[in-house]
C-alpha cells in the first residue's frame, strides 16, 4: 500500500451512510481532491482515532488553516491515514538585536496569502515603508497572525494613524544580527530589520531621542508636492527665517540678523500642511519646529557620510529626484558653509498679522528717563550730604518728569491703554492728548483710541521717583 502526502485547506466535509466521511481539499498548487475516513462507526478498537481525525479536519476548516494528510489508496477512494494541522501564525521568537527607527509613514500594505506550502505557511502581514530623519527608505514588516492577535490589530491602527495625521512613528524592529555584533547597523542598510516588534506614535520631539529640536520663524515662500510613493505625499515647503519675537507684543531686537533658506518635509495630509498653506496664501509668518538635517550630516566624519551614502544608494534610486536633491545637497553640507538648511517639520504655528492680533508691536521703547533720571546717568553730582559722597536720585527720591516713548505698529481695531501709576501723567497719540477714565479699580485709568498702521505713543509722568513701578498695558477692544 503505496502513502502519499497532501497539503491543503479543508473546504467541506460530509458525513455519509455507514459513517463514511468525505473530505474536500484545495491544494497547494489551486487543485481539488477528496478524502475519506471510512466505517466511523465500526471497529471500536480504532473509534478514539477516526473521531480524532474528524476533530482536527474540522477545526482546521473552522479556522482556516491548513492541513498536511497522508492518504492511501482504499474501498471507497483515498483513504485518510493521518492527519496534521499545520498553524499559520507567526510563532518565531525575536531573533537577534532591536533598533528604534523613527520617522514617518510613508505606505501602508495588508497582504493576506492562503496558500499551503511544502516547507512551512505564511502567516499574513502589513508591509510598512518609513521615512527615516536621513532621508533613508526602510520597508518593514508587521505580522499581523501573532498569537496577540489584538495587539498586533492594534499596532497596525497606529501605524494607520500615524500615516494619515503625519506624526512620527517610533517602531522597534528586529535587526536579524546578533546582540554581540552589532557592527553594520549604521551602514550597512541590507542587513537592516524586517519584522516590527512594537509600535509608538509620537506628537513631539521625543520622537527623536537625543537629537534636538529647534524653533524657526519665517515666511512661506513656495510649496511643491513629493510623491514618494503612490500612496504617499509630501511637500517641499521653502521657508525664508527672520529674527525671533522677544518681549510683549512681539518686540524684535536691533540686532544684525542674516536671514537663510530653510527646507521642510512636509506630511501632505497633516494639519502643518494647512497652516503652511494659509501662510503662503495671505503671506502670514510662521514659527515651525523642525528637526535640522543638515546639522545632523555636518557632524559626521567624511568616511561616515561616504559609508552612509553608499549604503542607501539602493534605497535612494527608488525615491523621487526631489527626495534624492534634498538628500545629496544635506550630505555634503559639511564641505561648504551652508546657505540652506534641511529638516523634518512636525509642529507649526501660523502668525496674525503683526504677530499678534491683541497687542501692536512696539519697534522701538525709550524709557531711559523713567530708570536712569533727567540727565541720562544714575549719579547726581553736587548734592551737598552729610557723608559728602554722591548719591543717585534713588537714593535721595527727588522727584522729576519722566516719558516713555514707544513706536509700534498696530492692526486696525480699538485699543485700550491701561495705567496703574502712583503719580499723575498724560498720554498721548501721534501728539495729540487722550483722555483717561476712571476704572471701576481703585487706583486704575484708561485711555482708549482708533488705531491702525505706525503710531507713537508717549506717556508722561510728573513727579516720578526712580523706585517707582511703571505699570501699562496695551491691547485691543474690537
Amino acid at each position: 500500500m503505496e502513502i502519499q502526502t497532501i497539503r491543503g485547506f479543508v473546504l467541506r466535509i460530509e458525513i455519509g451512510r455507514a459513517g463514511l466521511v468525505t473530505v474536500h481539499l484545495i491544494h497547494d498548487d489551486g487543485s481539488a481532491g477528496i478524502y475519506v475516513i471510512e466505517d466511523l462507526d465500526a471497529d471500536p478498537e480504532r473509534f478514539n482515532e477516526r473521531l480524532s481525525k474528524l476533530g482536527l479536519l474540522r477545526d482546521a476548516m473552522n479556522r482556516a488553516e491548513p492541513v498536511e494528510i497522508e492518504h492511501a489508496s482504499g474501498e471507497a477512494g483515498r483513504s485518510i491515514e493521518r492527519v496534521s494541522r499545520i498553524s499559520r501564525d507567526e510563532l518565531k521568537p525575536v531573533n537577534g538585536a532591536l533598533i528604534l527607527l523613527t520617522g514617518f509613514v510613508l505606505d501602508v500594505n495588508l497582504h493576506a496569502e492562503n496558500r499551503s506550502e511544502a516547507t512551512g505557511e505564511r502567516a499574513d502581514i502589513a508591509q510598512v515603508k518609513l521615512l527615516d530623519g536621513t532621508l533613508v527608505l526602510h520597508e518593514l514588516v508587521l505580522q499581523m497572525q501573532a498569537p496577540e492577535r489584538l495587539v498586533a490589530n492594534h499596532q497596525l491602527e497606529m501605524i494607520r494613524e500615524a500615516q494619515q495625521n503625519g506624526l512620527l512613528a517610533r517602531l522597534l524592529v528586529e535587526t536579524g544580527v546578533s546582540s554581540g555584533d552589532d557592527t553594520g547597523l549604521s551602514t550597512d542598510f541590507n542587513r537592516l530589520p524586517r519584522r516590527i516588534i512594537a509600535v509608538a506614535v509620537d506628537y513631539d520631539a521625543s520622537a527623536f531621542g537625543d537629537k534636538q529640536a529647534e524653533t524657526v520663524s519665517g515666511f512661506v515662500e513656495a510649496i511643491n508636492l513629493i510623491r514618494p510613493h503612490a500612496t504617499a505625499q509630501f511637500a517641499h515647503v521653502r521657508l525664508t527665517s527672520t529674527p525671533e519675537f522677544s518681549g510683549p507684543g512681539g518686540t524684535v531686537g536691533l540686532d544684525v540678523f542674516n536671514p537663510a533658506v530653510v527646507n521642510l518635509l512636509v506630511p501632505r495630509n497633516s494639519d502643518a500642511y494647512d497652516l503652511f498653506t494659509a501662510g503662503l496664501r495671505d503671506g502670514l509668518r510662521m514659527r515651525v519646529s523642525l528637526l535640522d538635517i543638515s546639522a545632523q550630516r555636518a557632524r559626521e566624519t567624511d568616511d561616515d557620510a561616504a559609508a552612509r551614502r553608499e549604503g542607501a544608494m539602493a534605497h535612494f534610486a527608488e525615491q523621487p529626484a526631489m527626495l534624492r536633491m534634498m538628500a545629496a545637497e544635506s550630505s555634503e553640507v559639511h564641505a561648504k558653509e551652508a546657505t540652506e538648511r534641511f529638516g523634518f517639520c512636525f509642529a507649526a504655528e501660523l502668525l496674525a498679522p503683526l504677530a499678534s492680533a491683541s497687542r501692536p508691536v512696539w519697534i522701538t521703547i525709550a524709557r531711559q528717563s523713567l530708570d536712569q533720571g533727567p540727565d541720562g546717568f544714575n549719579c547726581t553730582t553736587g548734592v551737598p550730604t552729610s557723608d559728602l559722597g554722591a548719591k543717585t536720585l534713588r537714593d535721595l527720591r527727588i522727584p522729576y518728569q519722566a516719558v516713555w516713548t514707544g513706536l509700534g505698529c498696530f492692526n486696525h481695531g480699538v485699543y485700550r491703554f491701561q495705567f496703574y501709576l502712583p503719580t499723575t501723567f498724560k498720554v498721548f497719540v501721534d501728539g495729540e492728548e487722550l483722555c483717561l477714565h476712571e476704572a471701576t479699580e481703585s487706583g486704575h485709568l484708561m485711555a482708549h483710541a482708533c488705531l491702525h498702521g505706525e503710531h507713537e505713543v508717549r506717556v508722561e509722568v510728573e513727579d516720578w521717583i526712580c523706585d517707582y513701578e511703571f505699570i501699562m498695558d496695551v491691547f485691543r477692544l474690537r
